[in-house]
């Protein structure tokens, strides 16, 4: 498999939809737990997952056709 970096505009869609899934679904974890909503929390999860899935996707990978 040949390996291919990504624009910069996919990285930055991929990280800010999946830090936005994740402080989502960590938000509600802590509504059923009967915790209080923290925006620093809520934020600092949404930034250093979506940071972490953007740096971790950064490169697409493309099978070779060798027919």
């Amino acid at each position: 498999m040949k390996r291919e970096k990504q624009p910069l505009r996919n990285i930055i869609k991929t990280g800010v939809l999946n830090g936005l899934f994740f402080a989502t679904m960590m938000a509600l974890f802590d509504y059923f737990n009967h915790e209080s909503f923290s925006l620093p929390k809520f934020l600092f999860h949404g930034i250093g997952f979506g940071l972490f899935m953007a740096i971790s996707f950064r490169y697409r990978y493309i099978k070779d056709n060798k027919d």
